[in-house]
């Protein structure tokens, strides 16, 4: 038996990283969480700020996402500010910003 791989090279680029823009934290089981998508990540930091610069999420593992709450305590709707460091498999870093909306 013969295995053929094909390995695609993938660029660090923003256009490989998708942030949802909102998400709806409410137990029905579709996009409860607020994920960092992406193939192209070896290592990341990822922080959610409130409106007033409080960090209220804070993960470095990919696989954890932010459940829409700080300290226990369910957060309301709002829009919060997040910021993104990567580090790509193939050694490039990132530096990505931007806004997401919880919407309850």
């Amino acid at each position: 038996t013969t295995l053929t791989m094909t390995i695609i090279p993938t660029e660090c680029k923003e256009e490989f990283v998708f942030v949802p823009s909102a998400f709806t934290p409410n137990g029905d089981g579709e996009n409860d969480l607020l994920f960092v998508r992406s193939e192209i990540i070896e290592e990341m930091h990822f922080i959610v700020f409130n409106r007033w610069g409080q960090e209220v999420f804070d993960t470095r593992d990919q696989s954890v996402g932010w459940d829409g709450t700080f300290r226990g305590e369910e957060l309301p709707a709002d829009v919060f500010g997040w910021s993104l460091e990567i580090v790509c498999f193939d050694g490039g870093t990132l530096s990505m910003k931007g806004n997401v909306t919880l919407i309850r």
